[in-house]
């Protein structure tokens, strides 16, 4: 007979997504900046910060990840925090907002490829205290924006796809 699926576990942080463009998700309580990060505001005057799905599925398992201290200062559009794969490989990401960093995600000290195996619930990265959120919300993108601009993104990567294999 038919083998049958193994059940899923329940997920603790389950954040409802929405596919943007081919492959990826991206959820609508979110804002995303081209660097391929988002960022959630929170009740307590923090943003809760990420990777965008696009970057942790172009990027691959994690074997690290280098994240800012707490205490120190993220630009927008700057170094935020670099991503290695098992190869050795590292890739630097861009932070979505300017301000001062307030906390870790403690899970990832162990499990660096949480960030890529859930980058909407429980594999964010950061907590930062933003200084200029008003004015980066200009960089910022959401809801038709974002599943333009993940349209293109994949676009250009099918650009460097071979014709013959198609998506992979």
């Amino acid at each position: 007979g038919p083998a049958k699926a193994p059940a899923l576990a329940p997920a603790r942080n389950r954040v409802p997504v929405l596919r943007a463009a081919e492959w990826f998700l991206t959820p609508a309580d979110r804002l995303f900046h081209r660097g391929h990060a988002w960022l959630k505001g929170g009740d307590d005057g923090l943003v809760t910060v990420g990777l965008d799905d696009f970057a942790a599925k172009l990027v691959g398992p994690m074997s690290r990840l280098a994240l800012p201290a707490v205490g120190a200062t993220v630009g927008q559009g700057e170094h935020g925090w670099r991503m290695t794969a098992p190869d050795g490989r590292s890739v630097d990401m861009l932070s979505p907002v300017d301000g001062t960093v307030v906390q870790l995600n403690p899970a990832l000290a162990d499990s660096p490829d949480l960030a890529e195996r859930d980058p909407y619930g429980d594999g964010w990265l950061m907590k930062v205290r933003p200084s200029r959120l008003r004015a980066n919300k200009v960089n910022l993108m959401a809801d038709r924006a974002v599943r333009r601009w993940m349209e293109d993104a994949a676009a250009a990567l099918r650009g460097h796809v071979a014709p013959g294999l198609g998506a992979l």
